[in-house]
């Protein structure tokens, strides 16, 4: 037992990573630790607020009695894009599976500690989304003394089901796609149509909800809207929320069926599932096509697009800003009525396309592609530094590759919302002058920092895109920045 327990401390440290603060060898690595603990700490502030926000305006209208099932469903999002995307990673993505296989400990310890990191990890998300709700909830609506305790089961066991059905999806998807050429391609685009999924589930019930409010509709039928397309969110409004004891039951059994079902087969299938992961690849067949001469800025051009293209975290992780931002518009020119009725109501008109403006230059940012361009060369770079060709040739490559995925992002996203909000002739260029020079700010920044800051010694793609000094400086400013002045913004209506 002291042996697990000692496993479990390390997983847990493998989270907060205080050990790498302690055994630091000097004050660089200290101060290079403290730095990169403020981005989760930045995004954790970020995402406190904008739920703050939404919880006080709703709370204001008048709507206070959605708060508890939106905040649980929010939590469930962040949940499930979570877990897709960190499974594969605790599974082959690491060396973390393969040191616990080589422990003379069971398989049922082996799965559980994976678990227990995916499951701290999952319930910080749903705490920092649900405090807020429940705080702009409390100030409003009177309630009985067993509601805190229901909420605070109910959030051990939100994160459960998702967990479970996430967690055997991308596993599944993994294992099919691991003997496949081009696997990391077909993995990002199935990621992205199911990131494309859930932002037309979350766009439909923030459809129903403006309708039900456009149309005076009572907090029953909205919350009915809410939860139109999850069963969950319906047992856990009636259970923890309504204080029905049937529903309360039923909605902890059903939630930790889903996740025995995932524990119980990963109890199974674990050693197979990470040797298969982890397993190279061979293919059948393989010949050299024709060759063809090609200029050295058309060659280096072409293996920066393939290098983000077969890159699966990257391509992902610069798509979702640029793809959920023309989503956005998109579903304001669809509802426009209801939209503009719900966000002008009782509020600054400009403050509020203010606001939109921000959110807007947020999710553009979080398309930048330069800021890690030259770090991706990891080991290879030396290959970079013999080409006769100068830093400045890979930096412009690589602003042009950025602005290339950005720019048509911002123009359709300025028509689409100029239409939806009725801007003038003055505001409609405003948007798109402010989303265009955004774009091109963004990329040379990031090229430029990542010239300058290019850590090669990154041991994975996931460290250089969330844990390097050029994501740090290069990246996360292009986002936290509007989404901060948002916030302010948002508060103060």
């Amino acid at each position: 037992m002291r042996s697990l327990a000692l496993l479990m401390k390390l997983q847990l440290d493998g989270i907060f990573r205080f050990s790498e603060f302690r055994y630091a060898k000097s004050g660089k690595a200290k101060i290079a630790f403290f730095l990169r603990s403020l981005v989760p700490l930045l995004l954790a502030f970020v995402l406190y607020g904008v739920c703050y926000y939404l919880g006080q305006t709703l709370s204001k209208g008048g709507l206070a009695g959605v708060l508890p099932v939106l905040g649980y469903l929010l939590g469930s999002l962040l949940t499930l894009i979570f877990t897709m995307i960190k499974i594969n990673e605790l599974l082959a993505g690491d060396d973390n599976a393969l040191f616990l296989l080589s422990l003379p400990i069971s398989t049922f310890w082996h799965v559980f500690l994976i678990f227990l990191r995916l499951y701290v990890e999952c319930t910080i998300l749903v705490l920092l989304s649900n405090i807020p709700f429940l705080q702009a909830y409390l100030m409003a609506v009177s309630v009985d003394g067993g509601f805190l305790g229901r909420w605070i089961v109910g959030l051990c066991f939100t994160c459960l089901p998702i967990t479970g059905i996430a967690s055997l999806a991308g596993i599944f998807l993994a294992l099919i796609l691991c003997s496949v050429k081009n696997s990391n391609l077909l993995h990002s685009m199935i990621m992205l149509a199911v990131l494309f999924v859930m932002g037309l589930l979350v766009g439909n019930s923030i459809g129903n909800v403006s309708n039900a409010v456009s149309m005076h509709k009572d907090q029953s039928e909205i919350i009915r809207a809410i939860c139109a397309n999850y069963s969950f969110g319906r047992m856990y409004q009636n259970g923890v929320v309504e204080n029905n004891g049937a529903f309360f039951f039923l909605f902890l059994v059903a939630s930790s069926v889903w996740f025995l079902f995932f524990f119980l087969f990963m109890l199974v299938a674990y050693q197979e599932i990470v040797l298969a992961l982890r397993a190279p690849k061979v293919y059948k067949t393989f010949s050299y096509g024709t060759q063809e001469a090609k200029t050295k800025h058309r060659a280096l051009e072409e293996r920066l697009w393939s290098q983000w293209i077969h890159s699966r975290s990257y391509m992902v992780s610069t798509l979702i800003g640029p793809m959920y931002a023309l989503m956005s518009s998109a579903f304001c020119l669809l509802r426009a009525q209801e939209i503009r009725q719900f966000l002008y109501a009782d509020c600054d008109r400009g403050r509020v396309d203010l606001v939109i403006l921000c959110l807007l230059l947020a999710l553009l940012g979080m398309g930048s592609s330069s800021y890690c361009g030259f770090s991706m060369e990891g080991k290879r770079h030396w290959i970079m530094e013999s080409m006769p060709m100068e830093e400045k040739d890979m930096e412009g490559l690589l602003v042009k590759r950025n602005l290339f995925i950005t720019i048509p992002v911002a123009v359709v996203s300025c028509i689409f919302l100029g239409i939806a909000f009725s801007f003038g002739i003055l505001e409609s260029l405003g948007f798109l002058l402010c989303s265009l020079a955004y774009c091109l700010l963004t990329a040379f920044y990031g090229a430029k920092i990542d010239k300058k800051f290019a850590d090669y010694s990154m041991l994975s793609e996931n460290q250089i895109l969330r844990q390097s000094t050029s994501f740090f400086l290069g990246w996360l400013p292009g986002v936290a920045i509007p989404l901060l002045l948002a916030v302010g913004l948002g508060i103060g209506l």
